[in-house]
C-alpha cells in the first residue's frame, strides 16, 4: 500500500509535474478528462479537452483499444495496460494506462503516462551518482 508523506501546494504540484520525465493525463470514473501535463507526447490533446470525454482527444483508430481498457479497468479485471512505439532505432515511447482506485478498490479513473525513451536508449553500464 502506498502512503503519502508531507504535502505540497497546488503551485508546487504543477511544478513537479512539469519536471517529471513523463507526460500524464487523468480522467475520472465518468471518463471526463480533468488534468493533463503535456510537453511533447500529447499531439491530439490540449486545454480545450479539459472537462470533456477522454475519447474526444484520442485518435479514431485508438478508440476500440481505449474502450476495452476502460471496460476492463471499470470491471476490476485489469489495473495496467501498456504499449510502446518503435522506430528504426528501437523503442521511442512507452504508454502506460493505470486504473486509479481508492483505498477500497473502487475505480476512480484512469491515469495515462507517456514516456519518451529516446534519451535513455543509449544508456549503458553504470553511473551510480547523477553526472554532469
Amino acid at each position: 500500500m502506498y502512503w503519502q508523506r508531507g504535502s505540497v501546494t497546488e503551485e508546487q504540484a504543477l511544478l513537479l509535474f512539469k519536471h517529471l520525465p513523463v507526460d500524464i493525463s487523468y480522467a475520472d470514473e465518468n471518463d471526463v478528462l480533468l488534468f493533463w501535463s503535456g510537453k511533447d507526447a500529447y499531439k491530439t490533446c490540449d486545454a480545450r479537452y479539459i472537462g470533456r470525454d477522454v475519447r474526444d482527444c484520442h485518435p479514431e483508430p485508438s478508440l476500440p483499444v481505449l474502450e476495452e481498457i476502460l471496460r476492463a479497468f471499470k470491471a476490476g479485471e485489469k489495473d495496467v495496460a501498456e504499449g510502446w512505439k518503435s522506430d528504426e532505432d528501437g523503442v521511442r515511447s512507452r504508454t502506460r494506462y493505470v486504473a486509479v482506485r481508492d483505498n477500497h478498490g473502487v475505480y476512480k479513473g484512469i491515469l495515462e503516462i507517456i514516456q519518451d525513451l529516446r534519451d535513455v536508449r543509449g544508456l549503458s553500464g553504470d553511473q551510480k551518482l547523477p553526472g554532469w
